[in-house]
């Protein structure tokens, strides 16, 4: 089993994404409840993307958070599938649509590769969706595997899914 710090506060990158239901609305709850697991040290603009995966489906909203908490990866996934379930998150196609998908992008520089969780995200740097509102909060991050920077991935994408950012006011997180 893996061995993590606790004394400390964990930087963990996680994205945010919704195609059903008021977006406002599925973020603020979702913000609120991520809020309760740490805190939010910074977050992105609202972007908003063409579906990847499964295209008959709603437009995606998605966003980055920068999350500082003391739960472990293990619980921290946790309590995000208890939040969807929550927000009521059907996932009943593959990159289908839902109220509320919340991914676990990095987590300090861990690599962790189980069935049920893989860290970093195993397709995080193929995603504009995911690089761009990352890019906003740490564009020099370093992949931990891939060992270029979140900018430099982004840079890199062959493939576009975003059309529109959404720009928020930095002063308040709940403000859409």
């Amino acid at each position: 089993m893996d061995v993590i710090q606790l004394v400390y506060q964990n930087k963990v990158y996680i994205v945010l994404g919704t195609n059903v239901g008021n977006w406002k609305n599925n973020f603020k709850q979702s913000l609120v409840k991520l809020s309760d697991l740490g805190t939010i040290n910074n977050f992105s603009s609202v972007y908003l993307s063409r579906p990847y995966g499964y295209e008959y489906q709603n437009y995606f909203y998605n966003m980055a958070i920068e999350l500082l908490t003391k739960k472990d990866p293990y619980k921290l996934l946790n309590d995000f599938k208890l939040i969807e379930k929550k927000l009521k998150k059907k996932k009943e196609i593959k990159n289908g649509p839902r109220s509320i998908d919340i991914d676990i992008i990095f987590y300090n520089k861990l690599i962790i590769n189980k069935f049920f969780l893989t860290i970093p995200h195993p397709r995080a740097h193929l995603r504009d969706f995911v690089l761009y509102p990352l890019c906003e909060i740490n564009p020099f991050y370093n992949h931990p595997i891939l060992k270029k920077t979140i900018k430099e991935l982004a840079n890199n994408l062959k493939k576009k899914f975003i059309f529109k950012k959404i720009i928020r006011q930095k002063e308040n997180l709940l403000t859409f």
